[in-house]
């Protein structure tokens, strides 16, 4: 399995892949079964942290925004979402700097490419 870049025609291509399934083959030896359960427990739990996370940003909580991107940042790599591990350190390191708007943009970037991986992610084989 090549990674998935997902990008629009006359896009740059992204720094990083959006997905790389080779990622989790490599953890557990191809095994399909436990790959999609692997995949299906980082979806549930990357749209809990990813909701939580609004909600700290919301509630102007760089602390815990802090901690739920590196969170976020660490799963996705496990997981081989390693745009969205990428984004989400990026909104770690402002949170951490206190910067609110690079954190908010941060934010929306990493929305953008969390529905990215839905999308890779829905289209790997079972």
């Amino acid at each position: 399995m090549n990674p998935t870049n997902n990008t629009a025609p006359g896009d740059k291509a992204p720094e990083h892949p959006v997905f790389d399934a080779n990622v989790l083959g490599a953890l557990f030896d191809h095994g399909p079964a436990l790959i999609t359960s692997v995949l299906q427990t980082f979806v549930v739990g990357t749209r809990s942290n990813l909701a939580e996370l609004a909600q700290a940003l919301a509630a102007k909580d760089l602390a815990a925004v802090a901690a739920l991107a590196h969170k976020t940042a660490g799963a996705s790599r496990m997981s081989g979402a390693i745009a969205l591990g990428h984004c989400a350190h990026s909104v770690e390191q402002a949170a951490k700097q206190g910067n609110v708007a690079a954190v908010q943009q941060g934010f929306a970037d990493l929305e953008s490419q969390w529905r990215l991986v839905q999308t890779a992610i829905a289209a790997q084989p079972t």
